[in-house]
């Protein structure tokens, strides 16, 4: 699909995007007792301990089997979260300290933060919402005509 394809059929793509991301959104914002920005500064977190240069092709399964120590992080601090996302850095690092409460992150010696297997293993419901949301964006591309 190249951008002409996404253009000429953008109304089919956009209604189909925002209601699978609506009800992704949703189950996140549930899980995350409505605190969106602890969802996101999570996902920045996630972004960078599985960057697309580091990250292993794996199956789900073996995703969730494989511990995230194996993969090759890249650096990530408050400040840095906070530039990416338009967070302030004050509301960055409280919910870094509650994903540090709820063991889903780590934070070394040089306060790099990473991702544990423990996010990994609790998120999985979110992950699985994640994935169907990714199914109705195939869908939706392949269902095109000329796709």
């Amino acid at each position: 699909m190249n951008d002409k394809q996404l253009r000429e059929h953008f109304g089919h793509i956009h209604a189909q995007n925002v209601a699978a991301l609506s009800r992704h959104l949703i189950n996140c914002r549930r899980f995350f007792d409505g605190d969106l920005d602890l969802f996101l500064v999570l996902m920045i977190i996630g972004e960078r301990t599985f960057s697309r240069r580091n990250a292993p092709d794996l199956s789900f399964e073996q995703w969730q089997k494989a511990s995230v120590r194996s993969v090759k992080q890249e650096a990530i601090n408050l400040q840095s979260i906070a530039d990416y996302s338009g967070i302030p850095r004050e509301t960055v690092r409280r919910k870094v300290d509650l994903l540090i409460q709820r063991g889903w992150v780590e934070r070394d010696g040089r306060k790099f933060i990473t991702a544990t297997d423990k996010a990994r293993d609790e998120l999985t419901t979110l992950t699985e919402s994640g994935l169907r949301y990714l199914a109705v964006l195939r869908e939706s591309f392949t269902s095109l005509p000329d796709a």
